[in-house]
């Protein structure tokens, strides 16, 4: 399990419930964390110059994100 996105050091969140303590799998927030490399909107990934932001869990390389990026237009066109 990843580390909640808006969890502080100190066990409280500073998302959704703010001030509160977390409530782990009850919470309904997005608990992915937030590319550093994308533009607010996640329309373009500033590490490769490319529009669209594929995660931070496939884009090690640019490698990985045409391999991604390819992989999911075969998946759609299948």
């Amino acid at each position: 399990m990843t580390q909640c996105a808006h969890l502080t050091n100190e066990g409280k969140c500073k998302g959704m419930y703010k001030g509160f303590v977390c409530i782990k799998e009850k919470c309904q927030a997005d608990r992915s964390e937030k590319c550093p490399w994308s533009t607010t909107e996640g329309f373009y990934c500033m590490k490769f110059n490319r529009f669209e932001c594929i995660g931070l869990e496939n884009c090690g390389t640019l490698e990985d994100y045409m391999q991604f990026i390819r992989l999911r237009r075969e998946k759609a066109h299948s």
